[in-house]
């Protein structure tokens, strides 16, 4: 008489493999839905940083303020905000610079974006 079938140790092998496969599975859509959210901050940020350049560049003021920062929220969460202006060899030119971080993480910065802004009316 002939069984067919499984060992105990094929069953066993098999299911180590799928249980590895299954592992690896996981581990890798915790990394994309990991890096989903980084992309979506790093969006958020970059429209935050977009806005305050357009404002700076907006601005009537000459050279404006060396530095200024604000909060401002966005997606349901609390962004900050940096802008430095700094003086170049040219003085009817600034180099301006944004900064954005999640309020509850202010040391980490998560987009930056620089442009130049020439003197008005200059």
């Amino acid at each position: 008489m002939k069984h067919s079938g499984f060992t105990l140790l094929e069953l066993l092998v098999a299911m180590a493999i799928f249980a590895t496969a299954g592992l690896a599975i996981m581990q890798s859509s915790s990394a994309h839905i990991r890096n989903l959210s980084q992309l979506d901050d790093l969006t958020i940020a970059s429209y935050i940083a977009d806005n305050q350049m357009q404002l700076a560049m907006l601005d009537k003021e000459w050279p404006g303020k060396e530095k200024s920062q604000g909060e401002v929220k966005m997606a349901n969460r609390d962004w900050l905000w940096q802008q430095q202006v700094s003086k170049l060899a040219d003085e009817d030119l600034r180099l301006v610079q944004i900064s954005v971080s999640l309020a509850e993480s202010p040391e980490q910065v998560l987009y930056q974006l620089q442009s130049y802004r020439g003197k008005p009316g200059g």
